[in-house]
């Protein structure tokens, strides 16, 4: 927990937490501006290798000036934690694109590959490898331009180091705990370029150990991909670095000839203009959205910037001299604060947006990673913010990270062989969020061969009520089905009138097909889902069904069908038709 903030900044919501602290939305109280402020927890002091890493990050942030990198404006430590204030980007993540829609355009897909390669470029030129590169990382703002977050474990070119990264993007001599190099970046960053055009990573195995084989030894998968693009993902995937571009600018010229060779002149215009319109849904659910902010957190060069006070210039010091350390003293404050900058300056005050924009009742997918030895999350949940009441709230909230927190510990207690590097990562789809109610779809996996061939996974829609903070079951909403058989049977007719080939597409049950019934909603799968679930979109009610439990075969799956709110109306209980749109 953390029980200290960095003052001169409101704090307005969540956006991610992990074993080093949290990632908060705040306002700089002075100016109105948002910024994004990473929390090392204070626990954590006491540890010099987290302290030392939190102060690397900030380090190699001040590097780097460019327009494709989210900002630092300043760094904090005192004797309670320590903080780094960063731009606040208005914008959706790529791996949020991608979960909604799989895969981009050609076109769209180079864009964002361009825009990364110039922040990386200009990372490059300031000596720093970002080592990470992966979809949670990359930023697609409204104005069409991407930038790269997440510094954390990146290192000045040229330094050795342990196998540090994502395993699904890594170079082979990350593997290898070999230098960083620029190419080490070029080479993930074309892994998720892949990643965007053909719908899947370039490599896919079971095991932490299986994913190094493959990087390292197996032929890069060309045939996926449009034969435009397979010069270009060849040269960046090459297993030797010394046969990629050897830095991110090079690869942005090959880039271009490629672009422009098979898609033409105006690829960059159309892809960017693609790539929006794919964004634009997803950005109403970015946490600046609560801020009624239009744009990312831009620093302009006048002054009126925070003033940096403290006790001694400590950090400021060792950092280096292009940081702007300011020390003076402040009578009897115990400790010492260090704050640092890198020449930017948050802008002067400016008018408060009005009342109506500053709070909004909002739903937004907040970024839980916890990478450790032996175990790892990487994962979304969902939460909300601008309620009225805090602590109908928070109990909203807390409901909402429940699976997340349940499934982790399921994998947690089933690790049997934890040299395997299990990965926990998910897909989260809101299906509707209005004054009422909140309703999430969650899809949970576990990467690891510990909980079967293809990994462990778990499905739950979850529905939770605004007004109460409770979780809305789908007894709660139809009328009897709980208990009473034919209310059920009601109710699967007005289902299967909707999916008339019944609940798997060309599979039939094994032997004569048992109707649903009230024991479908009872506990039976992982995190003790029940078979038949119920969720909300706006144009109806969403019914889910495991099908194993219905006798069918296991390669059928899952089936969801939705069915009109207007069809299934007359089968409400009370608080069911207050649901009603």
């Amino acid at each position: 927990m953390r029980n200290w903030a960095v003052p001169g900044f409101t704090e307005v919501g969540l956006l991610g937490e992990g074993g080093f602290g949290e990632v908060v939305l705040a306002r700089h109280d002075p100016s109105g501006t948002p910024v994004a402020i990473k929390y090392l927890f204070g626990k954590h002091l006491g540890d010099p290798a987290r302290l030392t890493a939190f102060r690397h990050e900030a380090q190699l942030l001040s590097r780097i000036r460019s327009p494709h990198v989210a900002r630092l404006y300043e760094f904090h430590e005192s004797p309670h934690g320590a903080a780094i204030v960063m731009e606040a980007v208005h914008g959706v993540s790529l791996r949020e694109v991608l979960g909604h829609d799989g895969v981009l355009p050609p076109e769209s897909a180079l864009a964002v590959l361009k825009g990364s390669l110039l922040g990386l470029a200009d990372a490059h030129r300031a000596g720093v490898v970002h080592r990470d590169y992966k979809p949670a990382n990359v930023l697609v703002g409204p104005g069409r331009e991407s930038k790269l977050v997440d510094f954390g474990i990146a290192v000045l070119a040229g330094r050795p180091g342990v196998p540090a990264g994502t395993p699904a993007y890594m170079a082979p001599e990350q593997w290898r705990g070999g230098p960083a190099a620029p190419a080490t970046d070029v080479y993930a960053a074309t892994c998720v370029f892949f990643q965007s055009i053909a719908g899947r990573q370039p490599y896919q195995g079971t095991t932490t150990d299986e994913l190094r084989d493959l990087h390292e030894n197996a032929p890069v998968p060309l045939d996926a991909v449009p034969a435009p693009v397979r010069g270009l993902i060849a040269r960046g995937m090459a297993k030797e670095a010394d046969r990629r571009p050897s830095a991110a600018a090079e690869f942005v010229a090959e880039l271009e000839t490629a672009a422009v060779a098979g898609y033409g002149p105006d690829w960059e215009q159309r892809g960017l203009g693609r790539l929006a319109q794919r964004a634009g849904a997803l950005l109403a659910l970015s946490p600046l959205a609560l801020l009624g902010a239009g744009t990312a957190a831009a620093p302009g060069a006048a002054a009126g910037g925070l003033a940096a006070v403290g006790t001694g210039i400590g950090l400021g010091a060792k950092i280096g001299a292009t940081l702007v350390a300011v020390a003076v003293g402040i009578g009897a404050v115990i400790g010492t604060i260090a704050v640092i900058g890198n020449g930017e300056t948050l802008p002067p005050v400016a008018a408060a947006p009005p009342a109506e924009q500053q709070a909004a009742v909002q739903v937004s997918l907040l970024t839980r990673t916890e990478p450790g030895a032996g175990f790892h999350v990487d994962a979304q949940y969902a939460a909300m913010s601008g309620m009225r009441d805090p602590a109908v709230q928070d109990r909203v909230n807390a409901a909402l990270a429940k699976p997340l927190d349940d499934f982790t510990a399921y994998v947690r207690s089933g690790i049997v062989d934890p040299t395997e590097d299990p990965v926990i990562e998910n897909k989260v789809t809101i299906g509707r969020q209005d004054e009422r109610i909140v309703s999430v779809r969650y899809d949970l996996m576990v990467q690891s061969s510990q909980f079967g061939n293809h990994g462990g996974y778990a499905i739950l829609w979850l529905n939770v009520d605004l007004s109460t903070g409770q979780v809305i079951t789908a007894g709660d909403v139809l009328d009897g089905i709980a208990a009473d058989q034919n209310a059920m049977s009601v109710l699967e007719a007005r289902i299967l009138a909707r999916s008339p080939g019944g609940y798997c597409d060309g599979g039939e049950p094994f032997g004569e097909r048992t109707p649903l019934a009230p024991q479908d909603l009872q506990p039976w799968g992982i995190l003790d889902a029940p078979a038949l679930q119920l969720g909300f979109r706006p144009d109806g009610v969403v019914f889910w069904l495991a099908t194993d439990a219905r006798n069918y075969p296991m390669a059928c799956g899952f089936h969801e069908v939705v069915v009109p709110y207007s069809e299934v109306a007359d089968l409400m209980t009370p608080l069911g038709r207050e649901l009603l749109p």
